[in-house]
């Protein structure tokens, strides 16, 4: 598919006209999720994996600001992006150029020449000039009836983001169960990674929940083992049957063999106690 010629922008310039839809934001302590990398590379029709070099180049000149922070709807600080004043300077610059272009665009059967506020004018949606760029990525010709579903699409687009999203954690929660990643795991995660589009910094963020979760199961099962070792060292002494079935326990709930008899050391030093 190619680009509307006219509306035929740089990565870079699509990235400052979206953000241009943000104001005061640096004045802001919880910055919203649509400047985080995950909202900034769907708003700008590019892959995740491609974003961070093209928002390095515009941090280093001076067009945006990076800031870690505070995210609606967010647990954890995540990476966010703002437009610098030279970064507003060169995107009215670019929307003023958009302004007084007219694009072909059908409408009905009709093909017409429209400006991009003629169009939003024209749908029953909100457009800003950012979605109707974003539209011509996809397609080789504008159509006002396909702009009208831009909502709906967006939403597509999101659940199908959050449906990866969902299939990474779940990797993720695999490979921390027993509470730690090998080698391997973590050479397969990383390939999963790239091919699900999920960014290093949304990994980075998703693998500490992961442990965060993974330590709270094993301190449970450490609990679930110590509780058992306790009753059968309540008469000084487990029997082979006890042992067998403690044996079986922790291998049940991934306990290493080492951590095991310290439990058991530490339930017997509370006895003699």
């Amino acid at each position: 598919m190619k680009e509307v010629g006219p509306l035929a922008l740089t990565t870079e310039e699509r990235i400052l006209l979206y953000l241009s839809d943000f104001r005061g934001m640096e004045e802001r302590f919880e910055l919203p999720e649509a400047l985080t990398q995950r909202s900034i590379a769907f708003a700008a029709g590019t892959q995740r994996k491609h974003l961070s070099r093209y928002l390095d180049a515009l941090v280093a000149d001076g067009m945006l600001e990076q800031k870690k922070a505070h995210v609606e709807g967010m647990r954890q600080r995540m990476l966010a992006y703002y437009l610098t004043p030279r970064g507003w300077g060169r995107a009215m610059e670019i929307k003023q150029e958009l302004a007084a272009l007219h694009v072909p665009i059908r409408v009905g059967t009709d093909l017409r020449q429209m400006t991009l506020e003629e169009i939003d004018a024209a749908t029953s949606v909100r457009l800003t000039f950012s979605d109707i760029v974003r539209e011509a990525l996809r397609t080789d010709e504008l159509d006002l009836a396909e702009l009208e579903k831009i909502d709906e699409r967006r939403r597509e687009d999101m659940d199908e983001r959050v449906k990866k999203l969902e299939a990474y954690t779940r990797a993720l929660m695999t490979a921390w169960k027993d509470g730690r990643v090998t080698a391997t795991e973590a050479l397969l995660l990383d390939q999963f990674r790239e091919h699900l589009g999920v960014s290093y910094e949304e990994h980075e963020r998703m693998e500490a929940e992961a442990i965060a979760r993974s330590e709270d199961a094993v301190e449970d099962r450490l609990e679930l083992y110590k509780v058992v070792a306790s009753e059968a060292w309540e008469h000084g002494a487990v029997t082979p049957r006890e042992r067998e079935l403690m044996e079986a326990l922790r291998k049940a709930l991934q306990i290493p063999k080492v951590d095991a008899t310290r439990l058991e050391e530490t339930v017997k030093a509370g006895m003699d106690d």
